[in-house]
């Protein structure tokens, strides 16, 4: 008989807020390396997002572990084999990198710029494996309903990268940044990334096929269809289409702040009903 590994909260934040410092960092490497002058505040953002994050989930780690000291024994020596001990190294290798992209954005030379830039290469990497991770992780168990679901690495990316750009959108609006065209930009990116999730998730349902049923039809079914599906993806799609008009630059950022805030709930919910179904 398969024991289910009884994950609870601190494992579903720690999901959550694993997908969003990844996918902020990354999509904040992406705007350092190859986006223009305007674009430097989103990566800037982007790494102020992630790294007190990725910190949140090396404490959520340890409190679900129930003690620092098994949390210190899986980072002693890094076993390739074991999903928890690859997250753990993980997470704080990519501490150490969105650390340094944080304290390097407190400058405005060139010289910090430009380094921020190449550490930003590299880190991006672990980035976009923690935002992967815990979808592979899910997958590579015996559990019914995560054994089947291939494509949640997938699905967990795409949902790692919307969740970031929504944060690093939210933090700019509240923080009246002048982003000019980056919000065309970040909209664009955000708008793609949403599609790509919707996609996969209806992928994955297909896949599961009747392994699916406690997600889309028992006591998940309403967090599932009207959290997930109707309000963190096919509400912000639709205000992704909507047009402030020109120079309104503040209600461009309102409407997406408010498309963010729900792409924010969707991207907790997806996490919730996914580990808590699989648990039944």
């Amino acid at each position: 008989m398969v024991r289910a590994p009884e994950w609870g909260m601190y494992i579903i934040w720690y999901f959550f807020l694993g997908g969003i410092a990844g996918g902020a960092y990354f999509m904040a490497a992406i705007a350092d390396n190859f986006g223009g002058r305007r674009d430097r505040e989103v990566a800037k953002v982007g790494y102020f997002i992630a790294f007190p994050l990725v910190m949140i989930c090396g404490v959520l780690l340890i409190l679900d572990l129930g003690m620092s000291s098994r949390f210190l024994n899986m980072v002693k020596i890094l076993k390739f084999w074991n999903p928890m001990s690859l997250g753990a190294w993980a997470v704080g290798v990519f501490g150490a990198f969105s650390f340094a992209c944080a304290l390097l954005s407190l400058g405005v030379s060139e010289e910090r710029l430009a380094l921020r830039r190449n550490v930003a290469k590299v880190g991006s990497w672990f980035g976009f494996f923690l935002a992967a991770y815990t979808g592979v992780l899910l997958s590579n168990t015996a559990q019914p309903i995560w054994r089947d679901a291939r494509l949640m690495g997938a699905l967990f990316l795409a949902s790692g990268a919307s969740t970031g750009l929504a944060s690093i959108a939210l933090i700019s609006y509240f923080k009246g940044a002048n982003l000019g065209e980056s919000w065309s930009k970040l909209k664009k990116a955000d708008t793609f990334a949403m599609v790509v999730e919707l996609a996969l998730l209806v992928a994955l349902v297909l896949m599961l096929g009747p392994s699916a049923n406690p997600i889309i039809k028992g006591s998940f079914a309403l967090p599932f269809w009207g959290g997930l599906v109707v309000l963190g993806l096919v509400v912000p799609l639709g205000l992704s289409f909507v047009k402030p008009g020109d120079g309104k630059e503040r209600t461009a950022g309102g409407t997406m702040a408010i498309a963010s805030v729900l792409i924010l709930i969707g991207g907790f919910l997806l996490r919730y009903v996914v580990i808590m179904a699989g648990q039944l």
